[in-house]
């Protein structure tokens, strides 16, 4: 496939249709992601397979069903039941016919599950979308923020402390460098040539058991890179945002419980732990590890067995606030600014244009202004700008991916 420039891919890209303004697409993004996140827990099963390694297998055999499978059932049922049964069934039995069968038998099965996976993506996402490299560009920025994260609770002072954690962090790592293979023919090649080094210096980052800011720093400059091939900057989270969600999704759930819809509250709450709370971990855990286990427990374990086991909806309340109680305590011991209402000054917010929005509209590249907390770098390589976290700004500059400009 022919090289092209970052503006024409661009353009092409949202010809196609994808736009993170669009809810239907944003919802299809998110069920993928859980796709994604599934494969990826394949590929760490069939790693411990090959080390005869039961204990850890176990845990990727049964994450999908225990958790991701919550994320897309909704969206599985209201288009397809059938299908639903099927990846129900599979997800299911994946640790019998994986950790309790033959190697040959397991990977027969993880095969036959992976075949399942893309008949869902295909069913929800579309063939089209799927294979829109916007789309996978997505895709992949949101396995590196969850690698980063995972990464985070499982390493401390060059020593793995969670090895479940920390194969859920490299399978992610893994599964967004697959998708980059699938589509690096449509990136520019220095572009490319500069998520490849990057790449390699994750890797070798994972292999010395780096402090995790330092994995941060690196899956930062992956996102700067992606963001100047998309012309979209991402908007880093931090601690506060996470606490609303968290706050907003369990209002929901309350709401959709109340009214019977116990699949979308388990849904909500498992969105409420997944793409929220283990952000969140290790940032809590520097100040209180126990705080940090208690509220995992409560709305991980808790709370969805709660749901599942149909409890009145005063117990479910009550849950939720309990819930809520330990997240302002949390919030507090991280200096958080949490408030429990509304921050319409935050929708009112205009974005501002991305750093290559920017120099196509002929501002030079050491004059481009970043959003509140970034910063502007130049890159080594192809001297553009690149608007990253100030505290990544430093580290990148010490590996020599860019300088602050003159």
């Amino acid at each position: 496939m022919h090289k092209v420039t970052c503006v024409v891919i661009t353009t092409l890209l949202f010809a196609v249709g994808f736009s993170s303004a669009s809810a239907d697409q944003s919802e299809k993004l998110e069920f993928a992601s859980a796709l994604e996140e599934t494969l990826g827990h394949f590929h760490a099963l069939e790693l411990n397979l090959d080390e005869n390694n039961a204990v850890l297998a176990m845990v990727h055999a049964t994450h999908p069903i225990a958790e991701l499978y919550d994320l897309m059932r909704p969206t599985l049922q209201e288009s397809d039941p059938e299908l639903d049964a099927k990846i129900q069934t599979t997800l299911m039995e994946l640790r019998t016919n994986t950790v309790n069968a033959t190697r040959e038998d397991a990977q027969k099965a993880l095969d036959d599950a992976r075949m399942i996976i893309e008949e869902a993506r295909i069913l929800i996402v579309g063939q089209d979308l799927s294979n829109n490299p916007m789309f996978k560009l997505a895709l992949m920025k949101t396995l590196l923020e969850t690698s980063a994260a995972e990464y985070a609770e499982a390493v401390e002072n060059g020593t793995i402390n969670e090895m479940a954690e920390f194969q859920d962090g490299s399978a992610f790592v893994w599964r967004s460098q697959q998708i980059f293979e699938e589509i690096k023919g449509d990136v520019p090649e220095d572009a490319s040539m500069e998520i490849n080094d990057l790449y390699s210096t994750l890797w070798q980052a994972y292999d010395e058991r780096a402090d995790p800011s330092d994995i941060e720093t690196l899956v930062g400059g992956l996102l700067a890179e992606i963001d100047e091939i998309t012309g979209v900057e991402s908007v880093m989270r931090g601690p506060e945002t996470y606490f609303e969600n968290i706050e907003s999704l369990l209002d929901q759930v309350k709401e959709q419980y109340a009214n019977g819809m116990s699949e979308e509250a388990l849904s909500l709450a498992t969105k409420a732990y997944l793409d929220n709370y283990e952000f969140l971990e290790g940032p809590i855990a520097k100040h209180d590890t126990k705080l940090m286990e208690e509220i995992e427990v409560m709305l991980r374990q808790e709370l969805r067995n709660m749901i599942n086991e149909g409890v009145t909806s005063d117990k479910i309340d009550s849950h939720v606030d309990a819930i809520v109680e330990k997240l302002h305590e949390a919030a507090m011991l991280i200096g958080a600014e949490h408030e429990h209402k509304e921050q319409e000054h935050e929708e009112q917010e205009q974005q501002d244009m991305s750093p290559l929005q920017q120099v196509e509209f002929g501002i030079e590249p050491e004059d481009v202004v970043c959003d509140s907390g970034m910063e502007l770098i130049i890159k080594t390589g192809n001297s553009s700008p690149a608007c990253v976290k100030s505290e990544t700004a430093e580290r990148l500059i010490q590996l020599g991916w860019g300088t602050r400009p003159q």
